[in-house]
């Protein structure tokens, strides 16, 4: 699977994305929304994983633009962020998520916290 993950600090952009790769999925890193929309419309990705705080272009508007948007509305948005109250994670789901993992995650399960996700999606 080809994953483009959004997230502004390298820390948990390196833990994320080697935990994916172990699992064999091709992981596709930016530092902000603005950076996964231009990149989303430049490549094709299975699934984007956004971080709702992150500079220039947050998660939310990121997700936004990728569900307003032909080119990219089919692709599934999954946050993946520390923002955890209940409204932002129903804001989150309202703008066209499939799904929210909160922060920290487990880096054994988040490869299939993804493809549960998904799947929960293919049923549909």
């Amino acid at each position: 699977m080809k994953i483009l993950f959004a997230e502004d600090e390298p820390d948990i952009q390196f833990v994320a994305r080697i935990a994916l790769e172990d699992e064999g999925h091709q992981v596709v890193t930016v530092d902000d929304g603005q950076a996964a929309f231009e990149r989303a419309l430049a490549e094709l990705f299975d699934v984007i994983l956004l971080d709702v705080m992150m500079p220039r272009l947050d998660g939310l508007g990121a997700c936004q633009k990728l569900r307003d948007d032909p080119r990219t509305r089919a692709i599934p948005v999954i946050f993946l962020t520390a923002r955890s109250q209940q409204f932002e994670i129903e804001t989150g789901l309202r703008l066209g998520a499939l799904g929210y993992i909160i922060k920290p995650f487990d880096t054994f399960t988040l490869a299939s916290e993804i493809a549960n996700l998904l799947a929960r999606r293919n049923k549909k």
